[in-house]
C-alpha cells in the first residue's frame, strides 16, 4: 500500500489496516491516531513525528523505521518488533511495550512515563536520558502462598464447628421426636387402661 492510498482510506473512516504492508514508505507527520496495524510492517518507514496515539501496533514489525518526534501515547506495541529503530525523542507515555524487541533501538530523550515494558528485549538499546518515571520494567513479584497444617487451618475450624452444632440439634430433634412419640404411647395406654 502507498502513503496516498493509506491517507485516502484514513480520512474516509477505515481504522482496520490489519496486516497492510508499508515498508519503506514516507509517513512522516502522517496522522493514524486510533488505527489498527496488528500484524502490519513497517520495516525502515519514515515515521517521523507521526501520530499513531492509542494505534494498535500489536506484532507489528517497526525493524530500523524512523520514530523520532512521534506520538506513541497509549499505544499498543505488545510483541511488536523495533530492532533498531530510531524513537528519539518519541513520546510513549502509558503505552504498552510487552514483549517487544527493543534490541539496538535508540530510545534517547523517549518519554517512557507510565509505559509497560515488561518482558521487553532491550539488548544494546540506548535509553540515554529517556524519561521513564513509573514505567514496569518487571512484573511484580507474587508472593507464593504457604500451605498450613490441617490442625493450623483457622478455615476448616468453624466448618466443624457448625457441623458438630448442627449433629447435636440433629439428635436433640430426633430426643423430641422419640419424646414425643412416647408421650403419645403413653396418653394411648392410659385410655386403654381407663
Amino acid at each position: 500500500m502507498k502513503a496516498q492510498e493509506l491517507i485516502q482510506r484514513y480520512k474516509s473512516g477505515q481504522r482496520d489496516f490489519t496486516g497492510v504492508n508499508l515498508d519503506y514508505t514516507n509517513l512522516d507527520k502522517i496522522n493514524l491516531q486510533g488505527a489498527n496495524f496488528t500484524n502490519a510492517s513497517f520495516r525502515q518507514a519514515n515515521l517521523q513525528k507521526a501520530n499513531l496515539q492509542e494505534a494498535n501496533l500489536t506484532k507489528a514489525n517497526l525493524e530500523d523505521a524512523d520514530l523520532r518526534q512521534s506520538n506513541l501515547v497509549k499505544t499498543i506495541l505488545h510483541e511488536a518488533t523495533l530492532s533498531g529503530a530510531s524513537l528519539i525523542q518519541a513520546n510513549l507515555q502509558e503505552a504498552v511495550l510487552t514483549k517487544t524487541n527493543l534490541e539496538d533501538t535508540n530510545l534517547t530523550k523517549a518519554n517512557l512515563t507510565k509505559s509497560n515494558l515488561i518482558g521487553s528485549n532491550f539488548t544494546l538499546a540506548n535509553l540515554q536520558d529517556a524519561i521513564t518515571n513509573n514505567a514496569k520494567f518487571k512484573a511484580p513479584v507474587k508472593k507464593k502462598a504457604t500451605p498450613q497444617k490441617p490442625s493450623e487451618n483457622k478455615a476448616e475450624e468453624p466448618k466443624e464447628v457448625v457441623a458438630t452444632k448442627s449433629e447435636k440439634e440433629q439428635e436433640n430433634q430426633s430426643e423430641k421426636v422419640v419424646a414425643t412419640k412416647s408421650e403419645k404411647e403413653q396418653e394411648n395406654q392410659d385410655k386403654k387402661d381407663i
